[in-house]
């Protein structure tokens, strides 16, 4: 560490020559950042002296040795000046980390200049800010009462001071760094855009929220602070009053109606499929006349093309994000696309597959040769589908596993129901409880099945292994016959 020290001195002493300009800002942000840190200014100069009385015991050139004594003699008085104009009362009061020690040291500051002294320190082109540090540093207690001072609201006789709109200003992603570094602070935070009147009218109160910023950032554009606060997967906090009001906000005036409007195509694509391949097939005992055959083959061809297509083109752009900014999870030894840890973009995936898959095996390609043949143009009942019948049995179990995660990916529509929304919340907990009972019964099953394969009976329904196993799956479910 002594090494790096004594190079990165001889190094800032020669870029001093090179390119002043530059390495004065560089080490006036280098003298804020350590403002905190409370250094005695006093040291700077010993030291500067025991640098040149070593740097004269290394060479006898007169001039070598001035010009390095200049050069750290100019870089120490930079930043002593810088931390010394930057060691305000609120910085020092941080050092503390008592909340009493930061209200008085911000007190002596006047309504309109509260907030900058909280949030904005400046010495010459760089400025730090002191709420940002007390988080850095740990000193989560000024941090506290810094939050509470900035959105308390005062007035004088002409106006009103409330530090919102300075705050998020200063620090629009202010959201996102605390629940990454400090969310201890969220709940003063966001208790702090709440105002409660203190009289009461007919049992009810004045509340005003101050959201706006929440909804909207500085450049008129949409905030993520409400993806900020589900990722960092807090439950009292998604419940806090303000986090409701603007969320429902969001989802009331816009969100809804898009992700409505958005849903309305997937249930248009799952009507076309129910139609293609659950209705016409079973009309008329399955004899279908030639309207019905083109039908049939024209709702395929739009299922393949609109819904296999769309979704293909929405798993290719998540797809390149992740890999864009490297959002890998890993499972195992196996690195997989951040975006499929989400069950919904999981499920269209395995939709996507199963719908390429059909696509492949589909009943009316193989036939396409055999149309002029018998006149039966878009028939699936074919000699090459038919012999073997394995291509068409593939087909249909293929058809009926898309038809099921067609019907599991609307699951997303609960969302308009609150009650809905809760039961199907408790059912996915209760799945693993479900996997459990399910394990356990397939033990007992196979165990007493080859315990009583193992005695000398007659019963046809227990006569191996397979069979007893089959015979108490029925008991269990009540379908034994009882004569």
């Amino acid at each position: 560490r002594l090494y790096w020290i004594a190079n990165k001195i001889v190094e800032m002493t020669i870029e001093m020559y090179r390119e002043p300009k530059k390495m004065v800002e560089d080490i006036s942000a280098l003298g804020l950042r350590y403002v905190g840190y409370a250094i005695p200014t006093e040291l700077f100069a010993p030291f500067v002296s025991g640098a040149v009385e070593v740097v004269r015991t290394m060479t006898s050139n007169e001039h070598a040795e001035d010009a390095f004594r200049w050069s750290l003699t100019l870089i120490s008085k930079i930043l002593v000046r810088t931390i010394l104009e930057g060691s305000t009362i609120v910085m020092m009061a941080i050092n503390t980390n008592h909340e009493k020690a930061l209200k008085k040291a911000i007190s002596v500051s006047p309504r309109g200049k509260r907030a900058m002294e909280l949030l904005n320190i400046v010495v010459g082109t760089q400025s730090i800010s002191p709420l940002y540090w007390s988080v850095e540093s740990g000193s989560l207690n000024s941090a506290r009462a810094m939050i509470n001072d900035l959105l308390t609201i005062r007035a004088d006789r002409d106006n009103y001071y409330y530090g919102c709109d300075e705050l998020f200003t200063r620090h629009p992603e202010v959201i996102q760094r605390f629940c990454a570094d400090a969310a201890v602070l969220l709940p003063n935070l966001l208790d702090g855009l709440i105002w409660r009147s203190r009289l009461a009218v007919r049992a009810q109160r004045r509340v005003n929220y101050y959201v706006k910023h929440l909804i909207q950032d500085g450049d008129g554009k949409f905030n993520h602070a409400l993806e900020w606060l589900v990722e960092g997967q807090d439950q009292k906090i998604i419940c806090h009053p303000a986090v409701v009001l603007f969320s429902d906000l969001v989802w009331g005036g816009v969100a809804s109606r898009y992700f409505f409007l958005g849903r309305c195509y997937f249930v248009l694509t799952l009507i076309i499929f129910i139609v293609s391949q659950s209705i016409f097939q079973h009309l008329d005992g399955g004899n279908n006349d030639q309207g019905q055959r083109i039908a049939t083959f024209l709702c395929r061809i739009f299922i393949y093309l609109g819904s296999m297509g769309q979704i293909f083109f929405n798993q290719a752009k998540r797809l390149a994000a992740d890999c864009k900014s490297k959002s890998f999870v890993s499972l195992g030894c196996i690195k997989v696309p951040e975006y499929l840890t989400d069950m919904q973009n999981l499920g269209s995936l395995a939709l996507m597959v199963i719908l390429l898959l059909m696509c492949t095996q589909e009943p009316v390609f193989y036939c396409a040769a055999e149309f002029g043949a018998d006149g039966d143009l878009f028939t699936q009942d074919c000699p090459s589908v038919l012999d073997p019948p394995t291509r068409k049995h593939a087909y249909t179990a293929l058809s009926m596993f898309a038809m099921l995660l067609y019907w599991a990916l609307l699951i997303d529509l609960t969302v308009f129901s609150m009650r809905i929304s809760a039961y199907t919340l408790v059912c996915g907990r209760v799945l693993s409880e479900l996997g459990l009972f399910l394990g356990g019964m397939c033990f007992l099953i196979l165990a007493f099945s080859s315990s009583i394969s193992a005695l000398n009976h007659k019963s046809k329904d227990f006569a191996d292994i397979p069979k007893g196993a089959s015979s108490l799956l029925e008991i269990t479910l009540g379908m034994f016959p009882t004569e």
